[in-house]
């Protein structure tokens, strides 16, 4: 394990087993730097002012969106070296650490004392309150709205996304909104994704064939239809056999450029925020990672 290590953990995250992993940690690498920030939005101000360099090792604990804050904060200090990151999953939302081949604590660990370092792709967002880093998935119509209602159910049950995907399908707003893509003219859309991994936080299979480090944005847009076809297309979706049927469109884009009709919520690795533009640009294997041998 490297000696420059840094940890910084959210306890808020959504498995709440930080503290024991914390501990695990503290027996492998007692002389590491813990970093604790409440909430996932005060991981990135607390990242982006750590002294951190190309030989250190920062291990980030918590789901998606912790790691998306950690992310956006290391590109935002415009430093010149970075370090390595390392993930352990904490949250509700582990989609990047199961890309890595990091289905537990214990892969983690064994990452961190005996894994590779490989570069990922990161996609620099803009929007209208901002900037930031994404490494997962960027969402807006359903998936903006089916997130929105997990965040309220978070710990308390199951597979909370898939659950309220399904009660969105059934009862919910499925109500298309209108979207430009690339300056292409409008167009109603019920479903945006674009993906950087295969599995969307929940676990969904949005883009299956999707490559980490291959530069390239998998965007899945679905056409509007009715609640029977959209239900019959979540079916296909929990297997990833969505993308050939009638409705779906994939295309890969190393940069892309969303304009909605007004603003509209969407999901950035499983954090919010509305926008009524959204510029996307691919930062090909621009981050490097430990992940299990």
């Amino acid at each position: 394990m490297n000696d420059a290590l840094v940890i910084i953990a959210n306890p808020a995250a959504g498995s709440g087993g930080t503290p024991l992993v914390i501990e695990q940690l503290r027996e492998r690498a007692p002389h590491a730097r813990i970093v604790m920030s409440e909430g996932a939005q005060g991981v990135r101000a607390t990242v982006a002012a750590l002294d951190l360099n190309e030989g250190d090792t920062l291990a980030v604990l918590g789901g998606d969106g912790t790691v998306h804050q950690a992310v956006s904060g290391l590109f935002e200090s415009a430093r010149t070296s970075m370090p390595t990151l390392a993930v352990v999953p904490c949250g509700s939302g582990n989609a990047l650490a199961q890309a890595l081949g990091i289905h537990k604590t214990a892969d983690a660990l064994q990452a961190l004392s005996t894994g590779s370092v490989r570069a990922i792709d990161v996609a620099h967002l803009q929007h209208d309150a901002g900037a930031c880093h994404a490494i997962n998935v960027i969402g807006w119509g359903l998936p903006a709205r089916v997130t929105q209602r997990a965040d309220a159910v978070r710990g308390t049950g199951a597979m909370p996304y898939t659950v309220t995907a399904i009660r969105e399908l059934l009862g919910g707003d499925v109500a298309p909104i209108m979207v430009t893509s690339d300056g292409s003219g409008n167009s109603a859309e019920v479903i945006g994704m674009a993906c950087l991994t295969p599995h969307a936080g929940g676990g969904m299979p949005f883009a299956p064939d999707a490559s980490l480090d291959d530069g390239a944005l998998n965007l899945v847009q679905v056409a509007p239809m009715g609640r029977l076809r959209l239900l019959t297309l979540f079916a296909r979706l929990l297997f990833g056999r969505h993308l050939s049927a009638r409705g779906v469109s994939h295309a890969l884009k190393d940069e892309l450029l969303i304009e909605f009709g007004s603003a509209e919520p969407v999901v950035v690795d499983g954090e919010m925020i509305e926008t009524r533009q959204l510029s996307i640009e691919m930062l090909p294997r621009a981050l490097r990672v430990l992940a299990p041998r």
